[in-house]
Order: C-alpha cells, then sequence, then structure tokens
C-alpha cells in the first residue's frame, strides 16, 4: 500500500507592495485620495512547464460614505496553474477603519476584515497517469484508476490584519502590519477529504519611505509569511529618484533589487506619473529548480491608479441685514 498527502500554497506576487488589498485587508484605504485602482499580472515557470499565469484587481474608496475613517475595497484574482489547468478565483469584499493617536495625525492605527468567495477547478482530462501506459505506448482511451469525486469546489473565506502607520512628513513613511488569512480554513479537497484544508497564512510586513537628499528617496521592506509547512521571507529596496515635482506635474523613476529566500532574486523598474504607478519585475531563479528553469523565473507587471474627485469649496457668504 503506498500512500501520500500533498499541500499548497496561496497565490504570491513578487512586488507584494503594489498589491495591497491582497497583502493586509488592513492596507484598505491606505493612499492619499479618494479611489485607488490596482492591476497586477505574473507569470512564472515558462522554461519548466506550462506557464503559471496569476491576474489581480482590486479597487479600493476612500470617500467616508458611512463614518469617518471607514473605507471599502473589493479585490478578485485569477490563477492557472499545471497541466491540468488548476484555476483559482477568488472575490473578496475588503473594510477597514483607521484611527489616528494623536491629533497631529502623525501616528495611525487600522483594522481591516476581508469576506470572499474562492472557486477552483481542475481539469481532470488533460492529466496523464501511469495506469494509461500499457507498456509500449501511452493510451488516452485506458482507464486512469484515479476516482475523483468532483472537478470544481466552492467555499467561503476569511481574513483579518491590523496595519500601524507613521508619517511625520510627506516624504517620510513606516507602515507595518500583520494578516491573518483563511481563518475558515476552507475545504481544498477533489476527493472529499474532509481533512485536507486550506490553511491558514500568516502575513507580516513593513515598509518606508525615507527621503536621502532632494531628489532621492529610499523604499525599503521586509515581507515575511507562514502557511503550513511553508515560510517565504522577501527583502529588499527600491530607490525613487523624484525628477520633477510641480504643481500638477510628479514624475519619478525607481528601480530596487528584492531577495526572495532559497528561491529568486528579482529586480525592479518602474515610475511615478501625476497619479500613475507602474511597475515590472524580473524574477532569477536561485533555487533548487535551476537545472530546469535555466535560472530564468517569469515577468510581473503592477499598474496603479489613484483618483481624486473634484470637491468644489462651498463658499458661504455672509448676508448682511438691511438698515434704513
Amino acid at each position: 500500500m503506498l500512500s501520500f498527502s500533498s499541500s499548497g500554497q496561496d497565490i504570491h506576487f513578487s512586488q507584494y507592495y503594489m498589491n495591497p488589498v491582497y497583502l493586509n485587508p488592513a492596507l484598505t484605504g491606505n493612499f492619499d485620495g479618494d479611489w485607488r485602482f490596482t492591476g497586477n499580472q505574473k507569470s512564472q515557470w515558462r522554461s519548466v512547464s506550462r506557464p503559471f499565469n496569476t491576474l489581480a484587481f482590486s479597487a479600493e474608496n476612500k470617500e467616508e460614505l458611512v463614518l469617518p475613517g471607514l473605507y471599502h475595497g473589493l479585490n478578485f484574482y485569477h490563477d492557472a496553474a499545471g497541466d491540468g489547468n488548476y484555476r483559482t478565483i477568488e472575490f473578496n469584499l475588503t473594510n477597514s477603519y483607521q484611527k489616528y493617536l494623536n491629533s497631529d495625525s502623525i501616528h495611525s492605527v487600522t483594522i481591516g476584515a476581508q469576506f470572499g468567495v474562492n472557486h477552483k477547478r481542475v481539469d481532470i482530462s488533460k492529466l496523464n497517469f501511469d495506469m494509461q501506459f500499457d507498456g509500449y505506448t501511452y493510451d488516452v482511451n485506458l482507464g486512469s484508476g484515479e476516482t475523483f469525486n468532483t472537478e470544481s469546489m466552492t467555499n467561503f473565506n476569511l481574513a483579518l490584519g491590523a496595519v500601524y502607520k507613521y508619517k511625520p512628513e510627506k516624504r517620510k513613511e513606516l507602515v507595518a502590519g500583520i494578516g491573518w488569512f483563511n481563518v475558515s480554513t476552507p475545504n481544498q479537497s477533489f476527493m472529499d477529504n474532509s481533512t485536507i484544508k486550506r490553511n491558514k497564512r500568516v502575513v507580516i510586513h513593513a515598509k518606508a519611505n525615507y527621503p536621502l537628499n532632494y531628489e532621492l528617496d529610499l523604499q525599503p521592506g521586509i515581507f515575511t509569511q507562514f502557511q503550513g509547512e511553508y515560510k517565504e521571507l522577501v527583502i529588499g529596496s527600491n530607490i525613487k529618484y523624484i525628477y520633477k515635482d510641480l504643481k500638477g506635474e510628479y514624475i519619478a523613476p525607481y528601480a530596487g533589487v528584492w531577495y526572495r529566500s532559497l528561491d529568486a532574486t528579482y529586480i525592479v523598474a518602474g515610475l511615478y506619473y501625476n497619479n500613475w504607478i507602474g511597475g515590472i519585475s524580473y524574477d532569477i531563479n536561485v533555487s533548487q529548480l535551476t537545472p530546469a528553469s535555466n535560472v530564468r523565473g517569469g515577468f510581473e507587471f503592477s499598474l496603479q491608479y489613484i483618483f481624486h474627485l473634484f470637491k468644489p469649496h462651498d463658499v458661504k457668504h455672509r448676508i448682511c441685514p438691511d438698515y434704513l
């Protein structure tokens, strides 16, 4: 008798700081503006197997429509991996509440919660099994010898988070937080095995912005997460060059080098252009998969837009009384 068990990880991005709602629900609304739209696309392992592709999108609102300090958002991602076209689709609604700790708004704490639906699907017909090898050739008409109860499943999910923010100046900032994902531990088995759960995931992250001089900003960051037996640590920094900062016009290219422990080193380049932020990164594989990957990892793209609503100033005119 032969038995085995397997487990997997949630999706992850190299430019984790460019996907704030997925990084931590409490980062919802952590921007200067009224709306923020973010898109991410990652492709990897093209040189090893069928490429793993991940697409994510999020939208956030900071108008404080319900009560001051309460922000809202949503995020969506689609992931396709492997020959079995294993797809994961998730849609989440997220809310956060920010509380300033002092009157000058330098220190603040934000808590957040995320509620969502997760759908997984695999195409068994695209998978090959050893029972379909007759000793000479592979015959797709032979039975696989495997019994799958279903090829798809849908579950509800819950995530929580908290963030501390320190911003004494416009260009000086520290943001640190912790997130707790898959709190409901939804079932992941295609064979109705209730013991196979989606493991809880704990995320700890911090990122800063520090001016080196009039034109350069240092943007270091650290990110670590734990899920079941898996651990991930990312550390590195970008440097932003402020080329132009005039009223109504802001241009600042940036570049950086990051390291994901025992997996990859990746380089990042991007541009701040007025209300837009765009970035591109490339992973250089340094793990034990190097002989198969030829050191190649994959490209990742990110794009963010912050929208400011026009709010005309409500001028109140003083009405003078009439005198006879």
